[in-house]
Formats: C-alpha cells, sequence, structure tokens
C-alpha cells in the first residue's frame, strides 16, 4: 500500500484529509452545535475530540474519501460499491449510534462533496507531488535502502 509509484494519488490524498481536518474545525468552532441528548458514552476505551456535533467528520472524510476513490482518482470498478457502500454505512451508522443529528450528517455528507469539488479544482499534477515529496524529504523511512 505505501509506495512512491503513485505520489500523485499519496499528495493529493495528503491535501484532501489536510483540507478536511480544517474546514471540519473550524466549522465546528463556529457553530458550536451540541451533541444529541440521547448521546451516551457507552462505548468502551473511545474518546471523544470534541463535545460539538455541527458537521459529522466522519461523513464529511468518508464522502470525500469515496469521491476521490471512485472519481478523482478512480479504483477499479470492482470497488466502486465497497466503497460507497462503505462510506454511506459511515454515515447512517453516525445517526444510528447517537452521535449525530440527521442535519449534522447531512451538513457533513454536502460539506465532503464541497471538499471533493475543491481537491478537483486544485489537484496536483505527478511532477508537483513529486517535487513536494522531494521538498520534505523524499526518503522512504522504511525500505531501510
Amino acid at each position: 500500500l505505501y509506495s512512491f509509484d503513485r505520489p500523485e494519488l499519496w499528495v493529493n490524498l495528503l491535501v484532501a484529509l489536510l483540507l478536511d481536518i480544517v474546514v471540519v474545525a473550524v466549522t465546528k468552532a463556529f457553530t458550536r452545535r451540541r451533541r444529541p441528548a440521547y448521546n451516551v458514552d457507552d462505548m468502551f476505551m473511545t474518546g471523544s475530540v470534541d463535545k460539538f456535533s455541527f458537521p459529522s467528520g466522519h461523513a464529511t472524510r468518508a464522502i470525500l474519501l469515496a469521491v476521490f476513490l471512485c472519481s478523482l482518482y478512480p479504483l477499479n470498478f470492482i470497488f466502486f460499491l465497497p466503497i460507497v457502500g462503505w462510506s454511506l454505512t459511515v454515515c447512517v451508522s453516525r445517526v444510528l449510534l447517537g452521535r449525530h443529528h440527521i442535519l449534522d450528517v447531512t451538513g457533513g455528507i454536502v460539506i465532503g462533496l464541497l471538499e471533493a469539488f475543491v481537491v478537483k479544482q486544485i489537484w496536483l499534477s505527478e511532477d508537483s507531488a513529486r517535487y513536494i515529496i522531494t521538498a520534505l524529504g523524499g526518503e522512504d523511512p522504511w525500505s531501510g535502502a
């Protein structure tokens, strides 16, 4: 899975995920919507990063990754249904587990789609990705070479 054979994939994925983290954090800081009242801390070994609910970061990342892997940097078609199914399951699970309101997840889906659009607009070419990797060190820390 870890390979410099596809620098365009890895650098653009990193940009997409960093964009998502920033957008979700800023949006949560401004909206400050509380989690549902029925949100119970009933899961073993879990921690909450924040107490705010809108938007669902799980939903934004799941949708962003699904669009990224199915459209922006398409994988084999055989993976399309499992990836889309996984992302929708993540979104539904946030409501079923009582961690988010339905509109939190809906907002997360919309934000994830908008982030995918932004990533498409700023897509880095393979040459740009190689330059960034080289600028950041360029060495494969796991190869032992």
